[in-house]
């Protein structure tokens, strides 16, 4: 392995756990929903946590306590997201959106098998943003999981000029990380229900993150 290639998969990953973990401390945050959710995990329901691409940030360390896979593409960046990512504890679900999503899937699945949680950017890697695809509801039919809508907002805040959107808290900024009504999917492995199930999920984190939005306005 290059100096540089190392450097950018170690050395840059760490750098970056750090920012996060130091950033994320100085948050006040409030959390919504997630006694439903608390209550789900006790009970021994699989869960899978979906989120749209530019709403992660909070999540990561958020959700780092749960023993959760995540899926991450065989690119540069997304090696070195992988990294940051298990440093956090998760674990990782190799694949490629274009290349080899079904191998992505394949290990996520086994994973949950073995009693992992799942997250997901459910319109990622690389978009188009609030367009939810249906990898995460036919896992969830495969393994009887209850599909959580996930959300964050904060304020002050940074919204990078990127695909996503990515929303980026200012340190010490008022934080609200949201979970929707948890819901399971059907057995029904039928391309108009998957997509049925789909609109549904996209209506619902555009409705969750809107309302997070506002709940800043007032505090």
């Amino acid at each position: 392995m290059q100096t540089k290639d190392w450097m950018y998969k170690n050395v840059f990953s760490t750098m970056a756990w750090i920012a996060i973990n130091s950033l994320h401390i100085t948050l006040k945050i409030k959390a919504i929903g997630k006694e439903k959710i608390d209550q789900l995990a006790d009970s021994g329901e699989k869960l899978i946590y979906t989120f749209w691409h530019g709403r992660q940030f909070l999540l990561v360390r958020y959700l780092s306590k749960n023993p959760i896979v995540v899926m991450s593409s065989i690119s540069r960046d997304g090696i070195l997201q992988a990294n940051i990512l298990k440093k956090f504890g998760y674990a990782i679900a190799f694949g490629s959106s274009s290349k080899s999503p079904v191998r992505a899937i394949i290990g996520a699945l086994q994973k949950m098998r073995t009693g992992y949680n799942l997250a997901v950017a459910i319109d990622g890697p690389t978009g188009p943003i609030y367009k939810v695809k249906p990898g995460a509801i036919y896992l969830a039919k495969k393994t009887n999981a209850f599909i959580v809508p996930t959300t964050f907002s904060a304020r002050p805040r940074l919204t990078l000029k990127s695909w996503d959107k990515y929303l980026l808290p200012f340190p010490f900024a008022q934080s609200v990380m949201y979970f929707g009504e948890p819901f399971q999917p059907s057995p029904d492995l039928n391309e108009k229900t998957i997509q049925k199930e789909c609109d549904f999920l996209e209506k619902t984190l555009n409705q969750i993150t809107e309302t997070s939005d506002r709940i800043l306005l007032k505090m």
